[in-house]
């Protein structure tokens, strides 16, 4: 008979059948215990020196002190025991500190004690207990009351369509410990104005303000940490502030003062990555071009996520959220807390500006090269002013590269933008305006084996000259050049600077060289 491990009842049991002199035999049938095991727990009954009428009748730590016993510890065991169990209590406080592990404290504990466990048995029994002394206090969330806010660990990502190059994403998820109701959206930095963008558009998501917002001691929400008086950064107190909010921050190392926050990461991980990164099921990952497409996803998902029933109140959060913590919720002010950088720096000769870490620059008008500026900029728009007047207004992007107002560029600058920008289109339909002799020239031109850029520049030579010498000169001229197209632009330059676009044809010449005896016609060469 297999043996098993006899429990509170099975033990009076075995007392009442024993009392009624019920046979080890049948009693082991009952209970499906071993005799052998029966004889164990009746010796220990004997032993005792009670009655079986007294254990039977006495309560569970009693009977459990008497028919139970430890496995119990070799002396060998038994002294590495009683050597390690003073220390525990400081290894589990030195656990606590940064970057400490089981390996450096078992090196210490193997050096103070005569009998020291090997690494595993001392890892294990230190485990224990931490286990055993590692205390959690329900927190009770009222309506309205608090709101928790968190970066993911994991980032997305945003994908350039055209370099294939990827930028990271950083996901700020916030939730209402009361209804579980939450909220997630990303940014392409974690500074200030993302920040607390990310934190306005919750709220604006929420519909209202809680009594408190908590968050951990990131450098954009506390400037110094103290337990019970932290100094919060200034943009903290003024977004809090505009939303007639309270700030509030967790102990260092303490992570279960905003639990909800830390629950619902994981969710963010499991409801919304997975649905991303599979591909809502289908296999492939989802792909976004910008933050915009990315932050439109997730908006998505937040709905999709918040209207899901728990089964453990029968509603989804959004059902809660509406009907118990919503009324609660301090209205929200007519316009969205933006919290503004200022940079007061001197127009250069590029007219253009450097904002923020990342390298993107933004036009100012060439007129205001030399002059004192400042650029008041969020994480939406970057705004130039000059004398007290705004001269330029972008969208902040956080991507390397220019944004240029063609207005804001001096008139020889933009001529030359618009020569990049031309095609072949545009220089057929430029000359065609001269003539048809000269469209003829330049449809040669872009059909001959230059290089496309090369001949882009011969047309605009071309248009050039046209603009120099008139339009009529320019028609001569190509009607002399003919089919050539090899030095098109000299030979049109030469044959104008020359005056010979003025030489009167010879019947069934298109050339525009004139009569030379010395000249070689095509017999010479029969």
């Amino acid at each position: 008979m297999a043996n098993k491990k006899a429990t509170m009842t099975d033990l009076r049991l075995l007392i009442r059948e024993f009392i009624k002199g019920t046979s080890k035999r049948k009693i082991s049938e009952i209970l499906n215990l071993s005799r052998t095991s029966i004889d164990v727990y009746l010796g220990r009954m004997d032993a005792s020196g009670k009655s079986a009428e007294d254990l039977l009748h006495s309560d569970d730590k009693t009977l459990n002190q008497v028919m139970v016993r430890d496995c119990g510890h070799r002396n060998t065991d038994s002294e590495k025991l009683d050597e390690l169990t003073p220390l525990l209590e400081d290894y589990a406080r030195q656990m606590q500190l940064r970057n400490m592990t089981y390996q450096l404290l078992f090196e210490n504990y193997s050096q103070r004690v005569q009998h020291p466990y090997g690494y595993t048995q001392f890892k294990e029994k230190l485990q224990a207990y931490e286990k055993a002394h590692s205390y959690s206090f329900h927190n009770v969330y009222e309506p309205a009351g608090e709101m928790q806010a968190d970066y993911a660990g994991d980032k997305l990502w945003i994908m350039d369509p055209h370099t294939r190059v990827g930028q990271e994403a950083y996901i700020l998820v916030c939730v209402l410990p009361f209804s579980s109701l939450a909220f997630a959206t990303a940014m392409l930095s974690t500074t200030m104005e993302n920040f607390f963008d990310g934190l306005s558009r919750c709220l604006t998501y929420f519909g209202g303000a809680p009594l408190v917002v908590k968050s951990d001691n990131m450098r954009q929400w506390v400037k110094k940490y103290d337990r019970y008086e932290p100094a919060f950064t200034e943009a903290a107190n003024q977004w809090a502030l505009h939303y007639s909010t309270c700030l509030d921050n967790c102990r260092i190392t303490k992570p279960r003062d905003k639990g909800p926050a830390e629950s619902l990461v994981s969710q963010v991980y499991r409801f919304y990555y997975a649905r991303i990164e599979s591909g809502n099921g289908s296999g492939l990952r989802e792909e976004f071009h910008s933050i915009d497409e990315l932050n439109t996803r997730l908006y998505e998902l937040n709905d999709e996520y918040n209207s899901r029933v728990m089964k453990s109140i029968g509603a989804s959060r959004w059902d809660r959220y509406l009907s118990s913590e919503k009324p609660l919720m301090t209205p929200l002010p007519p316009e969205a807390y933006v919290f503004k950088y200022e940079k007061v720096f001197t127009v250069g000769s590029t007219y253009h500006v450097q904002i923020g870490k990342e390298r993107h620059f933004y036009s100012i008008p060439y007129q205001c090269v030399g002059k004192k500026a400042k650029a008041v900029y969020d994480c939406h728009t970057v705004e130039i002013w000059v004398d007290l007047e705004r001269v330029a207004i972008h969208r902040r992007c956080f991507t390397d590269g220019y944004t240029t107002d063609p207005s804001h560029m001096p008139p020889n600058h933009l001529a030359y933008m618009r020569t990049k920008e031309c095609n072949a289109a545009y220089f057929l339909d430029k000359s065609r305006l001269i003539g048809p002799h000269a469209h003829e020239v330049v449809e040669n031109v872009l059909k001959s084996p230059y290089f496309v850029q090369q001949a882009y520049k011969s047309c605009h030579g071309i248009l050039r000259l046209a603009e120099k010498y008139g339009n009529e000169r320019m028609e001569q001229a190509c009607l002399r050049l003919g089919t050539i197209t090899t030095g098109t632009y000299t030979r049109l330059k030469n044959i104008l600077e020359h005056g010979l676009d003025s030489v009167p044809l010879q019947q069934g010449d298109t050339s525009y060289m004139p009569a030379n005896d010395d000249v070689r016609g095509p017999s010479a060469y029969v």
